[in-house]
């Protein structure tokens, strides 16, 4: 089955219907901001390259949150732009991973680590952004301190918006119900 190019804005109107609906449903209906954020980064990772988007030196995607701290180590100095920059993305993939594909974060026993690792990584950016005076260190510790509610608020909206597949493999079936989604 070929699954065509989705483009990004209608990924995004596709995941902010499916994230404002979750939230309600949870209660956070209110928490809008933190819903607008999680729209954009599920439709940004809802792409293999952008889900993987970080290189090592020799070129290779880099697909574990370990490989992703240590290439946070190789910028400059601990408080730059690039750590920052890190952080936010490896906050953003083990959000998305243990809200989306927690059932394959579970089976390889990753969920304590990534849910551990998400939050650090979004405080980190929080000290940064208020260091700086820059971004939104408000939002950034919301997401530190409350990483798992709104990851389990990602599975619940996985369980509820979206089918099980049949073919076993989480992640081609997390596209075809997107593009599924997306054309109707």
């Amino acid at each position: 089955m070929k699954v065509e190019r989705m483009d990004l804005d209608s990924l995004k109107a596709f995941f902010g219907k499916l994230v404002r609906m979750s939230f309600y449903d949870l209660g956070m209906e209110k928490d809008t901001q933190v819903a607008s954020y999680l729209t954009d980064v599920l439709a940004d990772f809802a792409e293999a390259e952008r889900l993987y988007k970080i290189s090592n030196s020799e070129g290779k995607k880099i697909e574990t949150v370990v490989e992703m701290l240590l290439q946070t180590q190789s910028g400059s100095d601990e408080t730059s732009h690039y750590e920052r920059e890190m952080r936010k993305y490896v906050g953003d993939f083990t959000l998305f991973m243990t809200g989306i594909f927690r059932d394959y974060v579970i089976r390889g026993s990753y969920l304590r680590y990534y849910i551990n690792e998400g939050a650090k990584s979004y405080s980190i950016v929080s000290k940064f952004d208020i260091e700086t005076g820059k971004g939104n260190p408000i939002m950034f510790g919301k997401l530190s301190n409350d990483f798992e509610f709104y990851s389990g608020a990602l599975d619940y909206m996985r369980k509820v918006y979206f089918q099980a597949g049949m073919s076993g493999d989480p992640f081609s079936t997390f596209v075809v119900q997107i593009s599924k989604g997306i054309r109707h």
